[in-house]
């Protein structure tokens, strides 16, 4: 696209224009999302993994839940597990402070994430109910809500690098852990495991599996969804 002749002159390119990094990774990235694509994982979230989460918290008297959506891309999957979260606490009368974080390693994904505003084909996939009540028409297309937005924060975040979220309820990485070799796929998971809390949930893409040292890390709860739960590791000691 440049029309550098070989990688070492690209790579020289690189080096004298910063910019071009950004652009680099919008282009090899990939960006497919949708709008609660895959509807029975959000069916499992909603019946099943957030009742048990709020269950949790009502018997510890916590107020706080803590998501974070890694590899978010343009926010769709952030802003439907914020739905679906926050349609089920109205439904249940439940008061509780929602933070959820998105995260991608594209400056670009993350600023029309937060903008927060989606072309009308690009919601097709959301309930006629959730539309309405939690997005707004503007122009031929649709916003999500204040409402919606007020618990979301969108930063850029490279997986190879420490998680810079704790004491999670849950992750969702959906589709992203099976571009990485397997290796740095062990270190990503074992950083997702020291995120959660105790107990807390993970929701892989249905293609993703677990291999290796992370089978250790988490149990899998929903098989046709691949959500697990995070194992509480037992640290013994011993007296010599």
């Amino acid at each position: 696209m440049l029309g550098c002749p070989s990688l070492e002159s690209y790579a020289s390119y690189l080096n004298e224009h910063p910019d071009e990094v950004e652009e680099l990774l919008n282009v090899v990235t990939i960006h497919v999302t949708g709008f609660f694509r895959d509807r029975d994982v959000y069916n499992a979230l909603t019946e099943t993994i957030f009742p048990e989460i709020i269950q949790k918290k009502r018997s510890a008297h916590d107020r706080f839940i803590r998501i974070w959506s890694a590899g978010c891309s343009t926010g769709e999957e952030t802003y439907s597990s914020t739905i679906a979260l926050i349609h089920l606490l109205r439904e249940q009368k439940d008061d509780y402070r929602v933070e959820v974080y998105g995260t991608d390693i594209s400056e670009e994904s993350c600023r029309t994430a937060r903008r927060g505003r989606y072309a009308g084909d690009r919601v097709t996939g959301i309930p006629r109910t959730m539309l309405k009540q939690y997005f707004e028409i503007d122009g031929s297309g649709y916003r999500v809500a204040p409402e919606i937005k007020h618990h979301v924060k969108f930063a850029v975040h490279d997986l190879f690098s420490e998680s810079p979220f704790s004491m999670l309820d849950l992750i969702i990485c959906r589709n992203v852990l099976i571009h990485f070799e397997h290796e740095v796929r062990g270190h990503v998971l074992a950083n997702f495991h020291r995120s959660l809390s105790d107990d807390g949930f993970l929701v892989l893409g249905k293609s993703e599996a677990m291999s290796g040292p992370a089978l250790g890390l988490f149990e899998l709860v929903e098989p046709r969804s691949k959500i697990y739960r995070k194992r509480v590791l037992c640290v013994c000691s011993r007296e010599e």
